[in-house]
């Protein structure tokens, strides 16, 4: 679940997911509609990822692994 703290604004002043371009974020929430809309994956063999699953886990764990860091460097200590 995406929520207001996973944003920052880029160097053009875009609001976008920390870790992606506007680019990335655009198509990650492009993705996540598809996614949503065509149902649960086919089960086929091994490889039951679709290309958009693929490319949205790309962009999730690429936001996900620059989100960590900047969330706890900008954490108050008290």
């Amino acid at each position: 679940m995406i929520k207001d703290d996973d944003y920052e604004l880029d160097s053009s002043g875009n609001r976008v997911l920390i870790g992606l371009t506007s680019e990335e974020t655009a198509e990650f929430f492009r993705l996540d509609e598809i996614i949503s809309k065509s149902g649960p994956p086919p089960a086929i063999e091994d490889d039951w990822y679709r290309p958009e699953d693929r490319r949205w886990l790309e962009l999730y764990e690429k936001h996900e692994s620059a989100r960590r860091p900047f969330l706890k460097s900008s954490k108050t200590m008290h």
